[in-house]
This record gives C-alpha cells, sequence and structure tokens, in this order.
C-alpha cells in the first residue's frame, strides 16, 4: 500500500481533551491512577510483548488496524522503571483507536511489517501530526486535569510547611514533587510537566 500520500485530520485539543475524558468516565471512571491494562483487556484489545520492537521500529508500541492488539516492546514492559512510559504508550494507542479508527482502518495495518512500511513511507510532518494527537490524548486520558491540580495543591502545601523557616517557601517548588505526582498518576515525568502546563 502506498502511504505518501496520507494526510492527518485536523483535531482541536480541545475535542482530543472532550474524548479522553470522555472515554477515561466510560472505561474506567474519575479516580487516578487509571490502570490502562485493565481497560485495554475490558475493550478485549491483547496486549502483545515483542523482543526488539523499540530497536526495529524506533517505538515501544504501536496498534493493529483491527483494534485487536497492543504491542509493545518486551524490554520495557516488563521492566519497572520503563513500565510508567509502556503505560503511556498504551494511552497513546488507546488515543489512536478513538481519534483514528477510520483512518487506520484505511492504512490496514496488521503485522509489525506494515507498521514499518507506514512509518517509512509517510510524510515525517503528517505522522507527527498524528502521534501528537495520540499523546495528547494519553495525557489527558492518564492525568485528569481536576485531580493533578488538586494533588499540586496538596503537595505544595504541605512542602511549603516543611520549608517554613528556611527563607524558601515563597520559591516555586513545582520542580520539586514532580516525581511525586508522576508516581501518584503511574507515569514518566515528562507527561506531568506537560499537564502542569495544559
Amino acid at each position: 500500500m502506498d502511504y505518501s500520500s496520507f494526510k492527518t485530520p485536523y483535531i482541536s485539543n480541545q475535542r482530543i481533551r472532550e474524548l479522553a475524558e470522555k472515554a477515561r468516565i466510560e472505561f474506567w471512571g474519575k479516580e487516578a491512577p487509571v490502570d490502562i491494562e485493565k481497560i485495554l483487556i475490558k475493550l478485549k484489545i491483547n496486549i502483545i510483548p515483542v523482543n526488539g520492537l523499540m530497536t526495529y521500529i524506533r517505538f515501544d508500541s504501536f496498534i493493529s488496524s483491527d483494534w485487536k492488539s497492543v504491542y509493545v516492546d518486551n524490554d520495557a514492559y516488563f521492566d519497572d522503571y520503563k513500565y510508567r512510559r509502556v503505560r503511556f504508550s498504551m494511552a497513546h494507542e488507546l488515543g489512536h483507536s478513538i481519534l483514528h479508527k477510520e483512518i487506520y482502518e484505511s492504512l490496514k495495518i496488521k503485522s509489525l511489517e506494515d507498521y514499518y512500511s507506514f512509518y517509512e513511507n509517510v510524510s515525517g510532518d503528517q505522522y507527527s501530526f498524528l502521534e501528537i494527537q495520540a499523546n495528547n490524548f494519553a495525557s489527558y486520558f492518564l492525568v485528569p486535569r481536576d485531580i493533578l491540580i488538586e494533588n499540586r495543591e496538596k503537595l505544595i502545601k504541605e512542602l511549603k510547611k516543611k520549608l517554613e523557616g528556611s527563607g524558601h517557601e515563597d520559591a516555586d517548588l513545582t520542580d520539586y514533587i514532580i516525581e511525586a505526582l508522576a508516581e501518584q498518576f503511574n507515569v514518566s515525568p515528562g507527561p506531568i510537566r506537560i499537564a502542569l502546563q495544559s
């Protein structure tokens, strides 16, 4: 299949947020952290660890066009440290299934080779647009903004109390709580930093 003429349809960030929040509430509820594996299992989407996936296609996950399988890098999936990143990647793939269902079905990606062919032949900017949309979905899905802000304020308040009298109470303490927030949402620090800016 010729992927060189592929164009990513525009979806506004607000619309992506609405779809992510609706999906989270439908599949999981309002609490965090969100268990993306349980959701994929509930949706009858297989999680298939693949040896060398990151080496072969330079990504740690992809979803099949029939929506039945999410392929993840085996080493990252079974590594406690990298697992938070894989969780984000699985939510990213769920985002593709919700945002790009018709597109992916038209691409007919059924194997690792098909995905690699798509990746190698689609224009870089069009592929990037597709991935940014799925990343935004994953961020809104795994890190509900209302809970994030509530948890941030609580942690800042606790930290300021600990720093009382040290002269640092008025500093911007956000950087000092990123890891704690990442643990609360079971994601890497990167998505938390981005979520706090959106």
